[in-house]
């Protein structure tokens, strides 16, 4: 294979996988779907690439590389479908994922029916050994051997299929987490073991237990989904790679995944984030809030500086993880979301949502209660011949009667209510967008809102313009755009060395180089084994300080070349006060600073994708018209609104509102008063601070 060959990006959403392969020498983009096929995704992944390979005219043999977007590790948790598990804990902390933070969820703060998810291992699963370390890691209790193989036989009469492993301070000496695991291998052979000094090796007891479990819970469920698709991939290109995104927006081998399945939940969301910063990047724009509108979630993502944020305190299904994710906000606002009324007489729209089946009142499968696509479909917005390139025609009718039974209990039109609808669930996500910006102390007045998913064409221009961004970016292809970003993603590797808490003003440069250089070491032997090697390997160096006394960190990257020096950690701390102050608006002048843990970021730089350029055409986008059908709009009804094609615009077109762009996977709608601009790639850029 060449560094020109064809490169394939599968994601698997609920109802649809999408495929997108770019043509590595001509840039051109070609995209399918399959149905997803729940008994075995990896079936639908292979449809999807046969159909892909088909549309593009490639011949299997000849693809470089395909990047997947993993579902399976997700839909366990959410099924709760995982492997049996078992958890050694050091004595007296039997409990500890019972306990938790004694924190009630955010969502039901004020609900006494809402309490937090079950744990993935039941308190008869959590099981004991006598062992201590204290918190410099020096032994207080030696492990007592006798203690790991009474929990062995426990585990063996109860048919564990895997055991997480978790001792106090086990990331700063994790000597006695080694020798129960040799101990459980010896008891239990063939069993999965995930070790918490492997899967995160931080501070924060819960938080690194619930992780190890997560990771034992799916790892047997992420094999056997990986290894059946590697059979299946071999079977139609066996000299193909294969790459599995991260979380943390990464891709990673196989090999690297089944062992480090944890990092693999929300991979498809992830790859979203990661396209909306490569096409920034692309287009000179490094400040981007990504929004994801698919037909049940909204997700959010944020770009700075041109990057996509990633944070080590997230969750999956409410369960908390201690390790790099993207940073990604997520609520129940999709095409599918329902409106219902409240007992206050109040419109609501969401969380909960039709799905595919039996999906909005229009698609004619059952459904009778009034969604956001049928909102749309009422007010002109959409195409009922056009919906999904004509393969799902939508019954006009049946949304219309949907939406009027929300406008009779509000004693509005049909035309009114869907305009409610509408306006409520752009409400709803403009309030999702402010919690990852202005909540944060982040202006985003000066952001694009770069927007994709099949619903998010229809309400992005809105949705800018409540929050007084820029300008709004609907990228090609913006209904399989997820797919096209694990092409975009490098493979990343994180690590990180846990300080036990260190003041910055008498930390040792040469011990924090040591630990920088032994990360570095195991990093650039990970990469070399996965064909990376010189200018394609970055490492990225970085620290969590926090003030001392508070509870959590800021992340801070390294700012300095070289060894570590006396004058690095006081710039370092220099900047540590200039984020904290960004965050929170004060800092904590002359307070003493600690160092929490060492993190490196190990990247693998893969050829780098480009799309295809077309050529410069006039303003006028006249070739593209197909049709013009009324469009209500507020405080204006009815307006005659232009529809174009999109597969027909040329760069340097300005589409003038009011308009609507169709495309096999997700429709546009520019408003009145305002236009969008076709760029050379065929994204289209709708400036909200004057003409284009």
């Amino acid at each position: 294979m060449t560094a020109k060959s064809p490169r394939i990006g599968v994601d698997v959403g609920g109802t649809f996988t999408d495929a997108t392969l770019i043509d590595g020498g001509s840039g051109a983009l070609f995209s399918a779907k399959a149905f997803t096929t729940p008994h075995d995704r990896s079936v639908g992944v292979i449809a999807a690439i046969h159909a892909v390979l088909a549309e593009a005219g490639v011949d299997a043999r000849n693809v470089g590389e395909i990047v997947h977007g993993s579902t399976t590790g997700t839909n366990a948790l959410i099924e709760r479908t995982g492997a049996k598990t078992g958890l050694l804990v050091t004595a007296g902390f039997r409990d500890i994922l019972e306990i938790g933070r004694v924190m009630r969820p955010a969502e039901g703060l004020y609900d006494m029916s809402v309490d937090r998810p079950p744990p993935l291992v039941p308190r008869a699963l959590c099981l004991e050994a006598r062992e201590r370390i204290g918190p410099r890691g020096e032994v207080i209790v030696a492990l007592d051997e006798a203690s790991v193989e009474q929990a062995c036989d426990g585990f063996a009469r109860h048919g564990v299929e895997a055991v997480a492993i978790c001792f106090l301070f086990a990331f700063l000496n994790p000597a006695h987490e080694q020798t129960a695991a040799a101990i459980v291998r010896r008891r239990l052979p063939g069993i999965h073991l995930s070790l918490s000094h492997v899967v995160s090796p931080e501070y924060r007891e819960y938080e690194r237990a619930s992780t190890t479990v997560m990771n034992g819970y799916l790892a047997p469920v992420m094999t056997s989904y990986l290894d059946r698709l590697k059979k299946r991939v071999d079977d139609v290109a066996r000299t193909t790679r294969v790459f599995i995104i991260q979380a943390n927006g990464g891709a990673t081998t196989i090999g690297h995944a089944r062992e480090r399945a944890v990092a693999t939940v929300n991979s498809g969301p992830a790859g979203g984030v990661v396209a909306a910063a490569w096409y920034g990047r692309e287009h000179g724009r490094d400040r981007i809030v990504s929004v994801d509108m698919g037909g049940t979630s909204f997700d959010i993502g944020l770009v700075e500086n041109g990057a996509s944020q990633v944070t080590t305190e997230g969750s999956f299904q409410g369960l908390p993880v201690k390790l790099p994710i993207i940073d990604l906000h997520i609520i129940g606002a999709g095409g599918g979301s329902i409106a219902w009324i409240d007992a206050g007489g109040a419109l609501n729209v969401g969380p909960k949502s039709a799905g595919a089946e039996p999906g909005p009142a229009c698609y004619g499968r059952g459904g009778k209660a009034a969604t956001v696509t049928d909102a749309n479909l009422v007010l002109g917005r959409l195409d009922p011949k056009l919906f999904h390139g004509g393969r799902t025609p939508l019954d006009v009718a049946a949304a219309r009667a949907a939406v009027a039974t929300v406008g009779d209990a509000l004693l509005l039109s049909p035309e009114e209510a869907a305009l409610g609808i509408v306006r409520v669930v752009n409400a709803n996500m403009v309030k999702g967008i402010a919690a990852v910006t202005v909540q944060r102390g982040i202006d985003v007045r000066e952001f694009s809102l770069l927007s994709f998913g099949g619903a998010g064409g229809v309400h992005a221009v809105d949705l800018a313009d409540a929050l007084d961004m820029a300008e709004v970016i609907v990228p090609p292809l913006p209904g399989v755009f997820s797919a096209l970003g694990l092409l975009a993603a490098d493979v990343r590797h994180d690590f990180v060395a846990a300080l036990g808490g260190v003041v910055s003003t008498v930390a040792e440069p040469d011990r924090l180089e040591h630990l920088f250089a032994g990360m570095e070491g195991q990093a650039r032997r990970v990469l070399a084994d996965e064909g990376f090697a010189g200018d394609a390997i970055r490492l990225l160096r970085s620290a969590d300080l926090k003030v001392v006394g508070q509870t959590y960190e800021l992340n801070v990257a390294w700012p300095q070349n070289g060894p570590v020096r006396r004058q690095g950690i006081e710039a370092l701390v220099a900047a540590f006060g200039k984020l904290y102050r960004e965050r929170y608006a004060f800092f904590f002048e002359g307070e003493p600073i600690e160092l929490v843990n060492l993190r490196l970021t190990a990247v693998g730089k893969r050829e780098p994708i480009r799309l295809a350029q077309f050529a410069r055409h006039g303003v006028d986008p006249a070739p593209a018209r197909i049709a013009k059908r009324p469009v209500y709009f507020d405080r204006r009804g009815f307006v005659d609104a232009t529809v174009f094609d999109r597969n027909r615009l040329r760069p340097g077109m300005i589409v003038a509102g009011p308009a609507i762009v169709e495309e096999p996977t997700s429709v546009t709608l520019v408003p009145p008063d305002k236009a969008a601009t076709v760029a050379a790639d065929l994204g289209l850029f709708v400036s909200l601070r004057g003409t284009p």
